[in-house]
């Protein structure tokens, strides 16, 4: 936890690189002078920074004086050492200002599944939206060596399955929420949303196979795959209670299946069941809430007789592929390998209303791998009862990304935008 004046020891830690790279400390103060209100320094204070002679003594002279001031100084200081071309001094200050605000968050739900007003209120708010000159902004926009490019004003395409009535299996009450708010989510994010329903396996392959090669991945920053549906130890099911193998959707976005991809990443949220194991924790007192419906769907259909679901594009060893195949996925499953998965029949999954949540109030400072590590933990306090006993579960992820994956929320092309305006 940063101290309410940690600013100070940074101030100290950084007191000799500031007075040998701040180009014009008059500019600094300055702005601190006329560009703040109340002023952080008063006119007679940057009266004193102008007196000194030497502009080594003018910004050690600024910096005493900021030494004196309280804690609206350093984002001050920051935006004043952006505002004036300072960005080396600006790298010094963000760190400090973005683990302040990660601290001042204060939107964790008090439960998993949230509480039915915690709920509605988190469904009615926006996701937080970034400025141009945020620190987080500043420090990761334009950082690509570490940071995947994502500035495009229609940031990629979200592929959106939703089954909810099965042929034989049973239906997926609660499974509308997921798919809405999803959909909102992913708008405030910059991305186009596209929503199938009811899909049987024939048909999540071949209209998956479609995305792949359309248009509509061309001219993307990022392409997102989600799937809200019943499953098994062989992966998705369709309505038909089919399987697909998740690896069967991921190899249709490989670069030798669809080089507008490659290099960019590709991210598969996947909703579904995985087994039939349950984890069972103490007995505990029966809540009212409405009741957490795995995601199996009972008795399964038997997948020998599956249809050819797989890739028939021949592998093209020459095609455009600069890094390796599998590079560039992340995985992300609402619970582990042969176990079940749980959802609330009046709000949506645990794992999807998790990903709603932390994504809406955390991605302007977050990457999405540091997001699904929240996500997992707070799937993790969620419980489901028989009756009897309770049932846990913790959502889980595979990253092969090559490096941070940030949604800049606000941002494109260096330009703010609010919600309304998307």
């Amino acid at each position: 936890m940063a101290r309410e004046d940690a600013w100070k020891d940074c101030i100290r830690r950084n007191y000799s690189f500031f007075k040998n790279n701040i180009a014009d400390p008059l500019d600094v103060a300055e702005y601190l002078f006329g560009e703040t209100t109340p002023p952080i320094i008063t006119d007679n204070q940057k009266e004193m920074v102008k007196a000194e002679r030497t502009t080594s003594k003018k910004v050690g002279k600024m910096l005493d004086i900021l030494m004196k001031r309280g804690p609206r100084v350093p984002q001050h200081l920051y935006r004043a050492f952006v505002e004036t071309d300072n960005p080396d001094c600006a790298d010094k200050i963000a760190p400090y200002l973005i683990q302040l605000e990660k601290q001042a968050l204060g939107k964790d739900p008090s439960e998993w599944p949230p509480l039915r007003d915690e709920h509605k209120s988190m469904i009615k708010d926006h996701v937080t939206y970034l400025k141009p000159n945020d620190p987080c902004c500043y420090l990761q926009y334009a950082n690509d060596n570490e940071v995947y490019s994502m500035r495009r004003e229609r940031r990629g395409l979200v592929f959106l399955i939703n089954n909810e009535q099965f042929y034989e299996l049973q239906r997926r009450d609660g499974t509308r929420f997921d798919r809405d708010y999803l959909k909102s989510l992913f708008i405030d994010l910059h991305f186009e949303v596209e929503v199938e329903n009811d899909l049987t396996a024939k048909e999540i392959t071949e209209k998956t196979r479609f995305i792949s090669r359309s248009d509509k991945v061309k001219d993307s920053d990022c392409f997102i795959f989600i799937i809200l549906t019943h499953g098994d130890e062989k992966g998705v099911c369709g309505i038909d209670g089919i399987s697909v193998p998740v690896t069967t959707l991921t190899e249709m976005f490989e670069p030798n299946n669809c080089p507008e991809l490659n290099e960019k990443p590709k991210i598969f949220l996947i909703q579904a069941c995985r087994g039939d194991k349950k984890e069972m924790v103490i007995p505990m007192e029966q809540s009212g809430d409405a009741p957490s419906q795995p995601d199996g769907g009972g008795d399964q259909i038997d997948a020998s007789n599956t249809p050819d679901i797989n890739v028939d594009r021949e592998p093209n060893i020459s095609a455009t592929a600069t890094v390796h195949s599998k590079a560039d996925f992340l995985i992300a499953y609402s619970t582990p390998e042969g176990s079940l998965s749980w959802r609330k029949t009046d709000a949506g999954s645990w794992f999807m209303q998790a990903i709603v949540w932390i994504f809406k109030y955390e991605s302007h400072l977050k990457d999405l791998v540091e997001m699904l590590g929240k996500v997992n933990n707070v799937v993790s306090k969620g419980k489901a009862t028989d009756g009897q006993t309770h049932f846990v579960t913790v959502s889980n992820f595979n990253s092969s990304l090559r490096k941070k994956l940030y949604f800049f929320p606000g941002i494109y092309a260096n330009k703010a935008v609010h919600p309304s305006c998307i």
